[in-house]
């Protein structure tokens, strides 16, 4: 999974397709088997806002499908599918955010709701969809360039997609002042034994090194590179993806040298 650029990147991935099962008569297609992978695909656009007609569209789905597998997973347990690690990630937002005391955010992937809103003096949400009410509608990329070339700088920075933003953590680190949270959606490559993403951007050549602690390390040298001490505060794995919480301190010329 890449960088979401544009609507084309939110369709569903075809190695996370179940296998079809004959069709006894009752749909115009034959029906699909639904993957734990779709499922948390279906639920992450869910969470960013996405409407069940969307969804369809973006799982190749009817859409009555889609609106029975969602009555279905809110039905379960009384809980959402995926509530257990929605509900992890709010409370470590919220200890992170005592934690640095922020007053400036940029949600770079905010989707429809953004958890900062009514949180933090100033907010500025983005989303490449633009029937989203974000403050932009930019490809996050060009967000990031536009925003480092007019000198835009924010005490923390929350880069939250499905799949890897590598692309932007040198210009966002460059902005943030006080903290950094990245969601690393290619950890989910590991589930698919993948190597060649994190071969070409962290250097990693064996499955057993694959780790979020060994992505960390290395986000942490683009830190330093930057001037920037990227003290991780928290580091949480989650099914198929992690989340890091770095607080953002300036390193020394004596600390460079050592």
């Amino acid at each position: 999974m890449e960088l979401f650029n544009t609507d084309k990147d939110y369709y569903l991935p075809k190695e996370y397709m179940g296998e079809e099962i004959k069709n006894g008569g009752l749909t115009k297609n034959n029906p699909r088997k639904w993957t734990e992978k779709e499922i948390e695909w279906a639920l992450n656009l869910k969470e960013k806002g996405f409407k069940n007609k969307d969804i369809a569209k973006f799982l190749y789905r009817e859409l009555v499908s889609v609106s029975i597998k969602m009555k279905r997973l809110a039905k379960k347990n009384g809980v959402t599918y995926n509530e257990p690690h929605r509900e992890d990630k709010y409370l470590h937002n919220d200890l992170f955010l005592a934690e640095i005391n922020p007053e400036t955010v940029l949600d770079l992937f905010s989707g429809a709701n953004s958890y900062y809103e009514g949180k933090v003096d100033e907010l500025y949400t983005n989303d490449i969809d633009e029937r989203f009410n974000t403050y932009y509608s930019e490809k996050a990329e060009k967000l990031v360039c536009k925003l480092y070339y007019e000198g835009a700088k924010f005490d923390l920075i929350d880069i939250d997609p499905f799949g890897s933003a590598y692309d932007c953590f040198d210009l966002c680190i460059k902005m943030a002042k006080k903290g950094l949270i990245i969601t690393l959606g290619e950890i989910g490559h590991k589930r698919w034994k993948r190597l060649d993403f994190v071969r070409s951007h962290y250097g990693i050549e064996k499955l057993e090194d694959f780790t979020s602690n060994r992505i960390v390390d290395e986000i942490i040298k683009i830190g330093a590179r930057n001037k920037k001490k990227l003290i991780p505060i928290f580091l949480n794995d989650y099914r198929n993806i992690s989340r890091v919480y770095f607080k953002i301190e300036k390193i020394k010329i004596t600390e460079q040298w050592n």
